[in-house]
């Protein structure tokens, strides 16, 4: 995963619409009241805590107790999660190399994995976790063929190869791979993806959703300060452009996600 420093303020910015997917995801899940009573639950990049915490409250009842973890690499992102909630045990560790110390009922991730390279195998590595009859439940940006994401590169054109190489940093497969990828594990394998329309305010908003996600690997990988100026001041251009404020002051910002809810056989 990207060793840049997360930065939970501005990441929290767009809290409402970074929650939405989760609810979203929780929402397709069982829950203790329909029989599914997990005893352990992982929230793998689980950045300031938010999430985790909409886990504790939806399976934390109906005389459910589960030992409830936090799996993230930003001891930023953990700080503020240790601040947030006590009900969960919080864990600094990188997804890609984690292991829990015993199965797993609900192995859940929130916008998280397309951090972790090489899914094709990460995907049967993480079922090996998960007990008989548990949940894999994931949710993954999909807007990487969006404008606010190719206007990246176009802004980066005078250093393509060090954007190229922060862009490699975040990848996702087709919605169809990551079926061929799990059906060998799992008795039920559920995709689907959606798109929302977020409704933004504020100066230069597009920009502000991307600089605190993926624009993090390119800013550090770009040469220095006049470089990082440069580049920003492109794509801000660029971004109102195609995303231009609307005369109430609003941006519309339509922004895919693709959604992954397997039970393990």
């Amino acid at each position: 995963m990207s060793n840049t420093h997360w930065d939970p303020v501005k990441y929290g910015l767009f809290g409402d619409e970074r929650r939405r997917p989760a609810l979203d995801l929780i929402a397709r899940l069982p829950k203790p009241a329909q029989g599914f009573k997990p005893a352990q639950i992982v929230d793998l990049g689980c950045g300031p805590g938010s999430v985790t915490s909409l886990l504790a409250d939806a399976y934390m009842c109906d005389g459910n107790k589960p030992v409830i973890t936090g799996i993230d690499h930003s001891s930023e992102m953990l700080e503020k999660a240790r601040q947030q909630d006590d009900r969960i045990t919080w864990q600094h560790q990188d997804i890609a190399a984690w292991e829990p110390d015993e199965p797993v009922d609900l192995l859940f991730s929130n916008a998280a994995l397309q951090w972790v390279p090489g899914h094709a195998n990460l995907l049967p590595r993480l079922c090996r976790f998960v007990r008989p009859g548990g949940l894999i439940a994931i949710q993954v940006p999909n807007n990487f063929l969006a404008p606010s994401h190719q206007l990246i590169n176009e802004a980066g054109e005078k250093w393509e190869k060090e954007v190229a190489e922060a862009q490699d940093q975040i990848k996702i497969m087709r919605p169809g791979d990551y079926f061929d990828v799990l059906i060998p594990h799992c008795r039920h394998v559920d995709l689907w993806q959606t798109q929302y329309c977020h409704v933004l305010s504020g100066e230069d908003p597009v920009f502000n959703w991307v600089f605190s996600t993926a624009l993090r690997p390119v800013l550090a990988n770009l040469p220095d300060d006049t470089a990082r100026a440069a580049f920003c001041d492109h794509y801000k251009t660029r971004l109102k452009q195609v995303y231009p404020p609307r005369p109430d002051g609003l941006t519309l910002f339509p922004f895919n996600r693709l959604f992954v809810v397997a039970s393990k056989a």
